[in-house]
């Protein structure tokens, strides 16, 4: 008789609606975004230049009051600095053309790149043109993680 009492004491249905109401909550607590964490892009250097011969036709942006390039964007791909390792993103061909065929989109394995250029650009006389550029760094769930507007130097 004891035992009895111990039992589940739910109909079927009202175990099912239970075990509905579990699965869902489980499923939301899995598909929660991850904190989000910020992240700041190093400058590009001359031996990260070398290394990685990112020498030719390029928009270099360096967003800030900084001249330090963060972002070196060519036809193909764009590189970006992040703690200590220059990592590649491919261009998305899909997306709008910018100066020397750069693109507004590029795509790596754990941020997606978006640059703007706003304004005709100012030929500089080393046959350059600067213009005000803007970078955007988002995660993989499309926040944004890193946004900085500065000079973006498009060139040979």
């Amino acid at each position: 008789m004891l035992l009895a009492g111990c039992g589940n004491s739910s109909t079927p249905e009202e175990q099912a609606l239970k075990d509905a109401r579990d699965v869902a909550m489980v499923e939301a607590a899995n598909k929660a975004e991850p904190p989000l964490e910020l992240v700041t892009p190093e400058p590009i250097l001359l031996p990260d230049l070398e290394r990685y011969d990112l020498y030719g036709d390029a928009c270099n942006y360096a967003p800030g009051t900084s001249l330090g390039t963060r972002v070196v964007a060519r036809e193909a791909d764009a590189f970006v600095k992040i703690d200590g390792e220059v990592q590649r993103f491919a261009a998305d061909p899909g997306s709008r053309e910018l100066p020397l065929g750069t693109r507004t989109l590029y795509n790596g394995k754990e941020f997606s790149l978006q640059l703007e250029i706003r304004g005709e650009g100012e030929a500089t006389p080393d046959g350059k043109t600067n213009y005000e550029g803007t970078v955007t760094l988002r995660d993989p769930h499309g926040r944004p993680v890193y946004e900085g507007t500065g000079l973006a130097q498009c060139g040979g």
